[in-house]
Parts: C-alpha cells; structure tokens; sequence
C-alpha cells in the first residue's frame, strides 16, 4: 500500500471506518495512541505499511528455506519424498496429516507442486526435537552452508519468524515489536542459507525505511516538514543592500515589524539586475539596491506558506497548490528552514 499525500480527514467517516473494522481489533491503537483517533488510524496504517514490507524479506526466507531443505530431502529419500514410506514413517502424525493435505491440495506427482503447497508450519515443525537424529543430526552444515547451528538453535529462529508471519497473515499489530531487529535476524537467517539471496533483499527491503515514517504521537505520520526542509536560510531586513548579501540559499525579507514579506533566492536577484541593463551594460552599484526593490520588481510579496515543523509532509501537495512557491517551516517563532515547490514531488 502506498503513502498517500494527501491529508485524510476522519471527521464524518472516521466512526465509520472503526465500526467496519471492528471496535475490539482498533481499541488497542486508541490505547496506544492515548485515546487520540487520527493518531490511532496514522498508527493502524503505519502497522499496515510494516506488514506489507515484511512480506518480501519473509517469502524469500521461506521459499529459499523450504527449496534447500527439498534438496535434502530428495538426496535422502528420493525425489518423490513426499511419498516414500521410509520419510513418510520419520514423521510425527501432526506433519504426516500436514504432508497428506498438501499432496491434496497439489493434485500433482511432481514434488516441486507439493512443496509449494507445504506451508511453512510444516517446514517450522522439522525442526522439533523429534526430528534432531532422523533428519538433522548431518544434514545442518548442508542445510546452512554458510553458518554453524544447531538443529535446536535453528528451530528456535524459524519458530520466531513464523510466529511473525502467523501475526502478519492475521493482521495483528507489529508496530511495537523490536522490528528492526527482526528484520536484520530474517536477513541473517538467509544469508546462512544463501549469500547471493542475502545481498538481494538487503538491497531492496524496504523494512527500514517504512520504520522510519512512524507516526508522531501529535497524530502527524512522519516525516514533518522540520525532517525534510532545508536549513540554509536566513532572515533579512527588507533595507539590506545587494552589496551585503549573505551567503544562505534562502532570505527570509523582514518588514521593520518583524513580519515576513517574502522568500528571495539568488536567482531572483539575478533577474532583477538583469532587468536594469540597458543597452546591453549594467551599469549599477549594488549598494544603492535593496531586497525591496527585488521583490517588488519580481513580484515576489507572499509567495510562502507557513508551515509548523511538527506537521507531515504529506500535506505540503495541498499548501502548494496556489501560487506560494514556497513553505516557511517554523516552530513558534523560529524559522527552521524552507522547502521549495519546484524542488519537491508530491
């Protein structure tokens, strides 16, 4: 699911959407959004996102986990395992029901259908104790080539990983869980299983960058503008002369009242003594011209919009939507920086 960039407002519909989701399964993001309902469904979201970015990292574990541990198999046992007596007989009568419903569900003599069948309980559970001697006990160092486990240890991490894909599949929250950790302990496990495959979701997992827009808990999803303007800005009086200019991207041109009149970048500058040359010369002492003048001659009076530091960036589509180029980011009465509308996509 992606981010939308526009504001959603809960007013008439947010009652709405609790009801359909059920009042037992949104409680506990109200309780953990002090009762704040906008912050709770940034927070049901946010959950949602996570899930959804889990799913990658965790196929391929599995897909790779499941299609190793068949190559085993196959050695062992032959490569219709699934129907051989001799494998069949290891198994507990909980995986021997779970083998049989995935032959069922196959409807395939070929092994490669059965196994994708399998769900990755049944893969989970081999690794119990039951199995340490009939399957594992010289088959871990083929099983992780790159890493030393034991069959215990092994079953100890898989269980984990399916425990979170069981709450993934189930929609239950994950957002307070030490995800981060979770995410590199799933990366780990597939690089003991395979270093090409490793390298390949750590590449593009997009777990970490997804915990990084967790909502704030003033109910604004993250990131604020104060994360994302740029800081290279200064306040200026109107009367400065161009032959003082300071070196910042940005001036922030003051009236004698403290007010801000507008935003000034070189480039205006620059068009303003353009449009002095006559004749092909420019002529000018720069000490006799002031940001006034500049933003007068570029009409350039309230072309921003202020903006609270602490507030998402998904709304900066809506604020920019008029003819303000620019958003004044500012807590209080302190400026923190600009973001300007052609340099942004929204």
């Amino acid at each position: 699911m992606a981010e939308s960039q526009v504001h959603y407002d809960y007013t008439d519909a947010g009652q709405a959407i609790r009801g359909d989701l059920s009042e037992e399964r949104f409680t506990p993001y109200m309780e953990k959004a002090g009762w704040h309902e906008e912050y709770a469904f940034n927070l049901y979201l946010y959950n949602a996102r996570l899930s959804k970015s889990f799913l990658y990292p965790l196929h391929i574990l599995e897909v790779v986990l499941r299609n190793r541990i068949n190559s085993i198999f196959c050695s062992a046992y032959g490569h219709h395992w699934p129907w051989n007596p001799s494998f069949i007989a290891v198994l507990s009568q909980e995986s021997q029901d779970a083998l049989a419903n995935g032959i069922r569900r196959a409807a395939s003599s070929y092994t490669e259908d059965v196994v994708a069948t399998l769900t990755f309980d049944f893969w989970s559970n081999l690794f119990r104790s039951e199995y340490d001697r009939s399957l594992w006990q010289a088959q871990m160092g083929v099983l992780l080539p790159n890493h030393t486990q034991t069959r215990r240890e092994f079953q100890a991490v898989v269980r984990k990983f399916n425990k979170l894909r069981n709450r993934i599949a189930h929609h239950e929250p994950i957002h307070s869980m030490d995800l981060s950790k979770y995410h590199q302990e799933i990366l780990d496990a597939i690089g003991w299983l395979s270093k090409q495959s490793f390298d390949w979701v750590k590449h593009h997992s997009t777990v970490n960058s997804i915990i990084r827009t967790k909502p704030a808990a003033n109910g604004e999803p993250k990131p604020h503008f104060k994360e994302r303007c740029d800081i290279d800005c200064s306040l200026q009086p109107l009367s400065l002369s161009l032959d003082t200019l300071p070196a910042s991207r940005f001036l922030a041109c003051t009236a004698d009242d403290g007010s801000i009149i507008a935003i000034v970048e070189k480039v205006h500058i620059s068009n303003y003594l353009l449009s002095l040359v006559e004749d092909g010369e420019l002529l000018v002492g720069l000490a006799d011209h002031t940001l006034d003048m500049v933003i007068t001659n570029q009409s350039l009076k309230d072309n921003y919009v202020v903006c609270s530091g602490d507030e998402s960036l998904v709304k900066a589509g809506n604020l920019l939507k008029g003819k303000a180029n620019y958003l004044l980011v500012q807590n209080e009465d302190d400026v923190l920086g600009v973001i300007v509308k052609a340099h942004r996509r929204y």
